[in-house]
This record gives C-alpha cells, structure tokens and sequence, in this order.
C-alpha cells in the first residue's frame, strides 16, 4: 500500500490565489487520505507526478468509449470519484457503489460538491449487488476491487447480471513463475493477513490472465477481450522465484 500523500506534496502554484488557498485549506482535511490526480482548477491539483502518470497510463489503457451520452455507468469501487468524474465528463449518468470508510466518503463528497456532480451514490457491499437493487447498467466498471474482496469470483459472477453492453475489470494480475496459463489465484483471507504477509502482499487475491479470462466465461460473458496484461512478465519472471504482479484489463460482454 502505497503511504499517504502529504498536503504538502500537492502541486499548488507558487502565487498566493484566495480560490487556491481555500480549495488547499479545505483539501487538508483529512490528512491522511490518498489523493487520486484530480484537477481542481486554480493550479489545484491533488496527488504526485508519479500518481499522475500512473493514471494517465491506466486511461490509455482501459479503452473507455469516449462517447457515454445517454449510457447508465455503474461505477464499482468509487473511492474518491476519479473515474466517476471522467465518466460524466463523457455524458455518462453515474452510480456509485462503493463502501467508503469515512476520509475517502468526505473526499468523494467534496468532489461530487466541487464539480456539482449528479450521481447517484450507493454506500453497499458489491457483493450485494443485485439486478433487482439497482437495475441494469450499459457499462459497468470495477477498478482495483477485486483483488480486496474475499470472494472474488462469487462477486464477479454478479456482475454480467447488471451489465446490458460492456464490463470491465481491472485487477492484480499474479505473474508464476511457471504454469502462467494455468486459471490460478492467489489467496489470502482478509486485507489484515495479506499486510501480514510482508512484501508479497501485493499478490494476494491476483490471478493470472487465464484466471481471469474463465472467470468471466464462468460467469456468463461470452466475449472477453484482453485489453491489457501484465506488462514485462517474462523479465519479471526471470527475476526472483517468487510470484510477481502486474495489472489486467478486460472488455468482457455478456451477450
């Protein structure tokens, strides 16, 4: 887990502005919250470069269809609204489904205030998720969720059933040294045991891209697309005998 992202790192600009001050004064609390790069406005920027990047590089990747106007987007493990942001910016009319605990509830609210965003918000488990709850979606889109549940699969089989058009997931993807195209994952019974396992914690609960791609199947998609794997796995595999990590993108459609 990566450690929290002081206040003081975010890039506000070096000219006092009163609308800066107050969005730095307010983005201060709480403290400890890690910051997505979302842009403010005024020079206000949250997170780092390295953040930054990163994300800009997830965008690329994750082929979102850039025209959502008039779509339901149902967005799986919101956090502090990032991708909810970038879904309505495309005409998308979002829901968000995420547990929240409460600094990144509060940040997520600040920016659905900021940006005067009409979403519709729903603090529940996914793995409660059902079609007669909140209907059906043309995209739904579950982001770094999946590795952090106990069940995985169970709650992905939930998934096609809320999904009209297009799901994708994107999750830790386990690098074996050996038998990567065998439909393996990772266990690990809780977020607590997987700190406990020290510098391996990353691979707790990731599958390899084979895991994924039956998963989906098993879960009633019938095309599955593999918009990205594990980048640099053979060198990461020559590279320690232990299993290593990288990220999967899927387009999975259920009819």
């Amino acid at each position: 887990m990566q450690a929290p992202i002081p206040v003081a790192n975010l890039p506000f600009p070096g000219r006092a502005h009163p609308t800066a001050d107050r969005l730095k004064s307010d983005l201060a609390r709480p403290r400890d919250y890690r910051y997505s790069p979302i842009d403010f406005g005024h020079g206000v920027v949250t997170g780092n470069r390295t953040k930054l990047r990163r994300f800009n590089r997830g965008k690329r990747l994750l082929q979102i269809p850039t025209d959502l106007s008039g779509k339901r987007i149902l967005n799986i493990g919101s956090w502090d609204g990032y991708w909810a942001l970038g879904f309505t910016r495309r005409g998308g009319a979002v829901t968000c489904l995420d547990r929240w605990d409460d600094p990144a509830f509060e940040q997520f609210q600040r920016v659905k205030r900021h940006f005067a965003c009409d979403w519709s918000v729903q603090r529940m488990d996914v793995q409660d998720l059902e079609p007669d709850t909140l209907g059906s979606f043309d995209v739904v889109f579950c982001a770094g969720a999946l590795y952090q549940l106990r069940y995985p699969l169970a709650t992905l089989e939930r998934l096609p059933h809320v999904t009209k058009r297009l799901l994708i997931p994107e999750t830790v993807g386990m690098i074996p040294a050996a038998h990567g195209h065998f439909p393996m994952i990772a266990f690990c019974p809780s977020d607590k045991n997987a700190m406990a396992a020290g510098r391996h914690w990353r691979i707790s609960r990731a599958a390899t891209v084979s895991w994924m791609r039956e998963a989906l199947l098993a879960a009633g998609c019938v095309r599955i697309k593999m918009q990205h794997t594990p980048s640099f796995a053979w060198l990461k595999k020559l590279a320690t005998n232990q299993p290593q990590h990288g990220r999967i993108i899927a387009h999975a459609y259920p009819d």
